[in-house]
């Protein structure tokens, strides 16, 4: 198969007198390497040129002499084109020259067609009109009298409300996504329609849309075309798992209809810069990545083509010592909450300026990553400040400049003109001090009694949980937090999961797209912050026994049975960041409130199923002793069987003398062994517990004091 680029047309909705021409223009050159865009700005429609890859255009044809046509496909078999014309209320053939021959057919409705294409294994133009249905006209002799066959009624394919459809290059089935962002199947012999899924929202799109235009391409990608913007968007067909991602802006129009030969693959043309950051930024062609078609606008003195990026650690400029990076330069260094200064260097005019630093070194570049936004720049140097927010994170991280006389653009995607340059750079920390809970060179311990609200075996190790807590501070303000943390020991029959509130810090506080988390060094995707809480609910895992295993041989728990040792210990680090920087006074005392809850859809005894209805979930929670629960636990359960909370004194998670169903210890604590009562393990426990000033016995955690018949040892 010969390599070919593109091939779409978009029709105008202006209606113009038909010009008919003899049956005997000439066909496109097979697949044609470029694409069309047709529109009516006036009373004469006009031939564009169309680069799918960069949404750039030219105009083709400035007199095509013909009226309005819609519902056109593109036919691999004789390399014409074929759509409705409104003028000559039937199905025309479009040559080469742009030029429409009116066909004889018979059967016609008497309607208009929008929407339509031509098949690729059937030699057939089909059209669809809501309310009416989807219809066929064998192409095999264009030069004879054709006919209109109805293949199925609307209802057979749900009366769907769509603007375009466009043929699979081998499945030889329809798809086709409405305004509302779905994803239909189409079955051409019979009409059946299949709903597969969502793949575009409102909000994604953020604008009123039309897909005018829809056509594949020889890989079995979907392309979309919205007429209000102008931009395309890429689908990869996967059933119900289709996606979409945006990849060029494209011109805009009232009405477009796309065709193309879906047996054209994509191609890059000879005049493209790519940026070279690395892949997950959105860098090369396969990711949709940022690419510009090469023209007189552009940053610094040089710039170079490339037919795909070379993304880091690979470099445009390495593979041919053409240094093309040389727009933007930086006075100063880039430290978190400071200003920084950036000055462009700009040739050629009309020219719009983005920019976007991934603060937060997550490997991408997110909106309120942007610190340049539609800043017209004059030719020559222009200087920029740049304020590096609080919730930046120090270490190595890149930025993306992208320069266009389209103002409003994104870190991805293609366009017409200018150029994109990618740098990378270090984010550093000035005048941050840290503070650490409890110290920076040790842990601290949080015991944990999965029973509540009855006292049960009281062996405080269901969950055994060593935390340390970094508060990062800047000019008397806490602009982030590092909490990290290692599972002791695990000897709860129950599942249970580990989460730590903030009190008094409201959810809309944290910057929730730049919180991370690795469990062993693995970075998590879940989502981390809780949402419809008071208070800002951080949750590191909903069943802590997805993260390890029981000791080895005959052991059912994690470190809390004779001979079921371990030294390894699973580790997870939490960060983060605040949205805006906290006031040292306004964060809540350390160690904050971390506490266990039941693992969603998960069995948690028959009192506290009943108390709560069947499997509790997040309704289930046990806090340290007079902390007060979250907005979802189910307050029925205080005051059941051995507790004594009184919410109204501020009495929580605990019994009329003070036994708490969960404590906090220093780290390396020996804690009970498997079914034993802390009671008995440590004596001096009970009183300790009952004195609410903490005076008597203070020291009752020490090896010493325990009674070593009761308690685990590694």
């Amino acid at each position: 198969m010969p390599n070919m680029l593109i091939s779409i047309l978009w029709a105008s909705c202006s209606i113009v007198s038909l010009h008919a021409l003899p049956l005997v223009a000439a066909p496109f050159n097979n697949c044609p390497t470029q694409a069309f865009l047709i529109q009516t700005p006036g009373a004469t429609p006009i031939a564009f040129g169309v680069d799918l890859a960069t949404g750039s255009y030219s105009t083709l044809a400035a007199d095509m002499g013909t009226t309005k046509v819609n519902g056109v496909g593109f036919s691999y078999h004789d390399n014409y084109m074929y759509g409705w014309d409104y003028g000559a209320q039937t199905l025309a053939q479009i040559d080469d020259e742009f030029q429409t021959t009116a066909l004889n057919v018979s059967g016609l409705i008497g309607r208009h067609f929008f929407v339509g294409d031509v098949a690729v294994s059937d030699n057939a133009w089909y059209g669809y009109l809501r309310k009416s249905g989807l219809y066929r006209i064998d192409l095999s002799d264009p030069g004879a009298a054709l006919v209109m066959t109805k293949v199925a009624d609307s209802s057979v394919m749900n009366d769907i409300s769509i603007t375009d459809f466009a043929f699979h290059p081998s499945d030889g089935r329809i798809y086709t996504v409405d305004n509302n962002g779905y994803l239909y199947r189409i079955n051409a012999s019979n009409g059946t329609t299949t709903l597969l899924t969502q793949v575009l929202s409102e909000s994604e799109l953020n604008f009123n849309f039309t897909f005018g235009a829809q056509y594949f391409d020889v890989d079995g990608n979907l392309y979309l075309s919205n007429n209000g913007n102008g931009n395309i968007y890429r689908i990869s067909l996967d059933g119900e798992h289709s996606s979409a991602v945006f990849y060029a802006y494209g011109p805009s129009s009232n009405s477009n209809d796309g065709a193309r030969c879906a047996l054209a693959a994509i191609e890059v043309s000879d005049a493209v810069d790519f940026g070279d950051a690395p892949n997950s930024y959105g860098t090369s062609l396969v990711t949709s990545g940022a690419r510009h078609s090469i023209t007189t606008l552009y940053l610094g003195s040089n710039v170079d083509a490339e037919a795909d990026a070379y993304a880091y650690p690979l470099s445009d400029d390495s593979s041919d010592a053409n240094q093309d990076d040389d727009g933007i330069s930086f006075p100063t260094g880039f430290a978190v909450g400071e200003t920084s200064l950036i000055l462009a260097n700009v040739h050629g005019n009309n020219g719009y300026l983005n920019a976007w630093a991934d603060w937060d070194l997550d490997g991408q570049f997110n909106s309120d990553e942007q610190f340049i936004s539609q800043q017209a720049v004059n030719a020559g140097t222009n200087t920029i400040n740049v304020s590096v927010p609080t919730w930046a994170i120090a270490g190595d991280s890149w930025l993306r400049f992208r320069i266009s006389s389209i103002a409003d653009i994104g870190p991805v995607g293609g366009v017409r003109d200018g150029e994109v340059e990618d740098y990378p750079i270090a984010i550093t920390e000035e005048g941050v001090s840290l503070n650490y809970y409890p110290d920076a060179a040790s842990y601290t311990t949080f015991a944990y009694e999965d029973l509540f609200p009855e006292q049960g075996d009281f062996d405080m190790n269901d969950v055994l949980m060593n935390v340390r807590i970094t508060e990062y501070h800047k000019d008397d303000h806490i602009i982030r937090l590092k909490i990290e943390g290692k599972l002791a020991a695990l000897g709860a029959s129950y599942r249970n999961g580990f989460a730590l509130q903030l009190p008094g810090i409201n959810s809309n506080q944290v910057k929730a797209d730049s919180i991370s988390l690795h469990i062993d060094n693995v970075m998590q995707t879940q989502s981390i912050l809780e949402t419809n809480q008071t208070n800002a609910v951080l949750v590191v895992a909903e069943n802590l026994w997805d993260i390890v295993q029981a000791g080895e041989g005959g052991c059912h728990f994690f470190r809390t049975e004779d001979g079921c040792g371990s030294s390894h210990r699973p580790s997870w680090t939490l960060v983060v960041p605040f949205a805006s920087p906290i006031s040292t006074a306004s964060m809540p005392e350390l160690p904050y409130d971390p506490f266990i809850f039941a693992k969603p859809g998960s069995y948690h005894g028959d009192l506290v199923d009943t108390a709560t209805g069947i499997h509790p979930g997040r309704k289930f929670e046990v806090h340290l002793k007079n902390k007060s629960p979250t907005d979802s636990f189910e307050s029925a359960l205080f005051g059941l069987a051995d507790d004594a909370s009184e919410p109204n004194q501020q009495h929580f998670f605990q019994t009329n003398n003070g036994l708490p169903w969960a404590l906090e210890i220093p780290y390396d604590w020996q804690h009970p062994k498997e079914k034993t009562s802390i009671l008995l393990a440590y004596p001096q426990f009970f009183e300790f517990a009952a004195d609410s000033t903490g005076n008597t016995n203070p020291d009752w955690y020490l090896q010493e004091n325990a009674n070593q018949n009761y308690i685990f040892a590694d």
